[in-house]
């Protein structure tokens, strides 16, 4: 068999915490420091849309990573294109040392769960309401290969 190749976006759960403890954060002390008390509709509008754009362009450059899934008959292969905050590493298996694969119990999100041989577990988490890309072939592929 050629080797498949799936482009993957995931996001690391712990840059996730920590992104959402800071926005809070900054979002309420900006209320309380930097914005007046008295402020109209108009102000309020543009404040909100703009710390909500830049919200996400912070969550995908700090948040998201981006992966590439390289199956063939005797290996899997994570690559990391693009890190998140979190430190991740890049993964070469054999099928023989994966134990299972299965979906985690986070309902905002598909927790990908690999179990492998030595007992380690390799977790990633996939958004699948705002990305586009290659995990729901990936998913497929992965459960026959695991059959």
């Amino acid at each position: 068999m050629i080797a498949n190749v799936y482009k993957v976006k995931l996001i690391s759960q712990a840059s996730a915490i920590v992104f959402f403890i800071v926005l809070i954060t900054t979002f309420i002390l900006t209320r309380v420091i930097i914005v007046p008390k008295t402020i109209n509709s108009t102000s309020a509008i543009l404040f909100v849309s703009g710390f909500a754009i830049l919200s996400y362009i912070l969550w995908q450059k700090f948040v998201t990573g981006r992966t590439e899934w390289t199956i063939s008959d005797d290996t899997l292969e994570i690559v990391w294109t693009k890190r998140p905050l979190e430190r991740t590493k890049d993964s070469n298996l054999k099928w023989n040392e994966i134990t299972k694969i299965s979906k985690g119990s986070d309902s905002n999100y598909y927790h990908l769960k690999i179990e492998l041989d030595s007992g380690d577990t390799l977790s990633f988490f996939h958004d699948p309401l705002t990305t586009k890309d290659d995990f729901e072939s990936l998913i497929k592929i992965l459960h026959q290969f695991r059959k």
